[in-house]
């Protein structure tokens, strides 16, 4: 059951007027679900995680089932298909999201990763404050950009926040500590949401990416830098890869394949108090 008395991070993520589960915390359910009929096993990663409908909340609750399969073995890999699902829409069962995990005894060790070096340069002077008022729509608890160092049309570098404990996003916590964190991850969303803004006037939501793996049980208490390499850009869609970096350059996790949507009218979801495209603000 969800709504935003049992989850209140989602006072932080409103569209339109509305709460949306935002996608990190989507993609954490999926972690527990491939693990719950799986102990001792380990979440490596997501593939194909897809949004096909987002889950919007107004004044009632919302039942959403999490359906698992049983877990495949793939060699050293056990895979489980996921979906979130929710009512009917004529005789059609309503899926908001499909992903396949990947499960392991052990995690791998976590490759080598330099930034490019054109993505090492400081070049980007708008304040933060200016970007979650002017850009994102994010509030409070979901704002995990702490410093934006880079962004040209190669990609952004910015170093993101850790999330909190998650009894402090949500009443009922189905464990004690995150499987990956949903506030880094919702934060390199957001990083590509104002790449998108600063390079096509538009902003966009995520609605999917091909494989994120991750190294390490846990994400650093201090966050991580974050770095988002642009792949492909049009006024409609971007792609990038992302990797994740600790205080020592280790890679964290990764995640390629990204892809958002990019869409002038979003821009009055994100800020219902103004009337006008991005573009003339």
């Amino acid at each position: 059951e969800i709504d935003v008395q049992r989850y209140p991070i989602l006072r932080s993520h409103v569209l339109d007027g509305k709460p949306v589960v935002p996608l990190a915390l989507m993609a954490e359910w999926f972690g527990h679900g491939a693990l719950h009929e799986n102990p001792g096993l380990h979440l490596h990663g997501l593939n194909d995680m897809r949004i096909l409908q987002g889950i919007k909340l107004d004044q009632r609750k919302r039942e959403i089932r999490l359906l698992a399969s049983k877990a495949r073995k793939q060699g050293s890999i056990f895979e489980v298909n996921l979906e979130l699902r929710d009512g009917y829409l004529g005789n059609v069962e309503v899926v908001h999201s499909r992903a396949k995990a990947l499960l392991v005894s052990s995690l791998a060790k976590a490759p080598e990763y330099t930034p490019p070096a054109k993505l090492n340069k400081r070049n980007y002077s708008r304040p933060i404050r200016e970007v979650y008022d002017e850009i994102l729509f994010h509030g409070t608890d979901l704002q995990g950009i702490r410093e934006i160092f880079h962004l040209s049309a190669d990609g952004v570098t910015a170093r993101i926040l850790a999330a909190p404990e998650p009894s402090m996003w949500m009443k009922e916590p189905l464990r004690n500590r995150w499987l990956s964190d949903p506030l880094v991850l919702d934060s390199a969303f957001q990083m590509a949401i104002v790449w998108c803004y600063e390079q096509h006037g538009a902003v966009s939501l995520p609605s999917y990416y091909a494989t994120y793996r991750q190294y390490r049980n846990r994400f650093p208490d201090d966050g991580v830098v974050a770095v988002l390499e642009i792949k492909d850009s049009n006024a409609h869609k971007m792609k990038g890869d992302f990797t994740f970096l600790d205080a020592g350059n280790e890679v964290v996790a990764t995640m390629f394949g990204f892809e958002a949507v990019l869409n002038p009218s979003l821009y009055r979801a994100f800020k219902p108090q103004y009337a006008r495209n991005p573009s003339d603000h």
